[in-house]
């Protein structure tokens, strides 16, 4: 066997014995000795693994990413690899890893290398590519096919796997290899991939890695101040043991879209009303914030007030924007605990707010009728969809605006029957719409491998996110698309910006030209060319009769529109 194939089987056995099971695949010639590693587990009959073949490097990243979101918020375990060949390929990466980074996910990367002898003397393709990730990864490793370096493969990825899960740091993240191959990049013989089934064998015995615990005595002071109304702010990526307290302990608690399964008793729906009215403000004197909630203004105006901030992360770059924590813990403990009478009052008090919040969104809800609008097509896809993605520019924030208002109750009973989203993803490590479309749909291929019976994942974007990965719908010939239903809200541009200060200073020339931007494609031709399901949708009844059925394969509903932004502006006022 040639050293390169040699090590590239080493790589794949040894990522598939820890437990990666899904490898997106991009075509090169540096890298063509991995293709040749997977292309040996095709004719089993119990394939261990499953491959997806992507051209565009950018949106094969994100569709990695994407089968990587699974259930909970604890530190996952790597499950997805994208690989691609030698040069820029590998820049087109860097989206994808940046989100994984500041996200926490453990997406594994691997490029394909020139060996050093073909750096620094004009070889073509040939780029430095160690460190090309800077500090968005978790951990870098480099391989060559230096015979005398196979033995070390095995315990080499298993020690990067378990970084990537963040054990025993506490922080997982994405991963790089780096692989310099020398010719020749094919096998000796196809026949050859028989041999390597002793090699195989070897590749399971990396050491178990376990995540290290930073652990308070149990008699230590309580973190928190009792005599101090408290609320709990979750943003993306917040820990469920602390949303169990903050049941247990009456606590009221403001939470981003993502954050799913709030108990409806401490749950406060319409954090970015609330939160800039100066009374409710004025109600709360200690905050307890859990995850990375950067999505509401309002919110990180009470961040950056004068109130006591108790930071809860077990990762060592905890959010704090404004440098206002009072406490940073890695946990909440039997011992920390608030005033139930104070905690009871609030709850009371923010649930009758809320309430009166929620009359007024009815209203603007309902004054539309049968009409599309974002605000409509929003609380029709959380009332009706179980698996939601939002694109990163207003739909989060719109979503942030209206969840909770249906069956929302003061005392955390049910109003309706409606479901309730099970779980809620978008892109909040950079908050970008880059790879928008290719992370959903890796998400869905991921439900779809690990569901007995995988729901829809209902994606709902702007137009110009749609456009901006629409190169993610490309499928090659025998890979079928999974269930997804992307929702493309089109209101010819990046309206977003409207609701920002952009949107009062600029002209609307200026504004149009330089924020706007509206694009001229036909985005049903352009989705229908790609081979996903088009459907143009005219009504908020239609809308709803289609959220009632499940989809088969890809499927893009395009809806025009108007701007939200008075809806935005009015909602933020209530």
């Amino acid at each position: 066997m040639y050293p390169s194939q040699a090590l590239a089987e080493c790589i794949i056995d040894s990522l598939i014995a820890g437990g990666i099971h899904d490898f997106v695949y991009c075509p090169g010639s540096r890298n063509a000795p991995f293709a040749y590693a997977l292309a040996r587990y095709d004719s089993l009959n119990e394939n261990p693994i499953r491959v997806h073949i992507r051209l565009d490097e950018r949106s094969a990243a994100f569709f990695a990413l994407g089968l990587t979101l699974g259930e909970g918020s604890g530190s996952p375990a790597a499950r997805a690899c994208v690989i691609t060949t030698s040069g820029s390929a590998v820049t087109h990466l860097y989206p994808a890893m940046s989100e994984a980074f500041y996200s926490h996910l453990p997406l594994v990367a691997i490029s394909a290398d020139r060996p050093a002898e073909l750096h620094g003397v004009g070889a073509s393709q040939t780029m430095t590519q160690q460190g090309i990730f800077s500090d968005q990864v978790v951990d870098e490793w480099d391989f060559s096919s230096d015979t005398a370096e196979l033995a070390s493969v095995p315990g080499r990825v298993a020690r990067a796997l378990a970084a990537a899960a963040g054990r025993p740091s506490g922080t997982p993240g994405p991963i790089h290899f780096n692989c310099a191959f020398r010719d020749p990049l094919t096998p000796c013989d196809e026949a050859e991939a028989l041999q390597s089934a002793q090699l195989r064998e070897n590749c399971g015995g990396g050491v178990e890695v376990y995540p290290s615990q930073i652990v308070r005595e149990p008699s230590a002071e309580n973190a928190l101040k009792p005599d101090l109304a408290t609320v709990v702010i979750a943003g993306h990526g917040a820990q469920d043991s602390v949303l169990h307290w903050a049941e247990r302990s009456r606590v009221p608690v403001f939470a981003e879209p993502m954050v799913t399964g709030v108990s409806t008793e401490v749950l406060i729906p319409f954090q970015q009303t609330l939160c800039a009215d100066s009374d409710v403000v004025a109600r709360i004197g200690q905050i307890v914030v859990t995850g990375r909630p950067t999505l509401s203004r309002p919110i990180q105006k009470l961040l950056a007030s004068n109130k006591r901030v108790i930071i809860v992360s077990p990762h060592a770059a905890w959010t704090d924007l404004h440098g206002k924590a009072s406490c940073v813990v890695s946990s909440l403990t039997g011992s920390d605990r608030v005033n139930a009478a104070i905690q009871n009052s609030l709850c009371q008090d923010l649930s009758a707010r809320a309430q009166s919040v929620a009359r007024g969104v009815d209203e603007l809800i309902n004054s539309y009728g049968d009409e599309l609008s974002e605000i409509g097509v929003l609380d029709a896809v959380w009332q009706e969809c179980s698996h939601i993605f939002l694109g990163a520019s207003n739909p989060i924030r719109v979503a942030d605006l209206i969840a909770g208002r249906q069956g929302y109750d003061p005392q955390g009973n049910s109003e309706s029957d409606h479901r309730c989203p099970q779980q809620v993803w978008s892109s909040r490590g950079l908050a970008g719409i880059d790879g928008n479309v290719s992370t959903a749909l890796g998400w869905a291929r991921l439900l779809e491998e690990t569901s007995e019976c995988p729901p829809t994942v209902h994606a709902v974007m702007g137009d110009l996110t749609f456009l901006h990965d629409a190169s993610g719908m490309g499928m090659p010939l025998g890979e079928e698309f999974p269930r997804c239903r992307i929702i493309v809200l089109d209101d010819q541009g990046g309206s977003i910006f409207k609701s920002l200060e952009h949107g009062q200073r600029a002209s609307q020339t200026v504004y149009e030209r330089y924020f706007g931007v509206a694009q001229r494609t036909d985005i049903s031709a352009l989705a229908a060319a790609y081979g996903a399901k088009i459907r143009r949708v005219s009504s908020m009844s239609e809308l709803r009769a289609i959220l009632n059925t499940e989809t088969e394969g890809l499927e893009v509903l395009h809806l025009s529109i108007p701007r939200p932004t008075e809806d935005i502006a009015f909602l933020r006022s209530l």
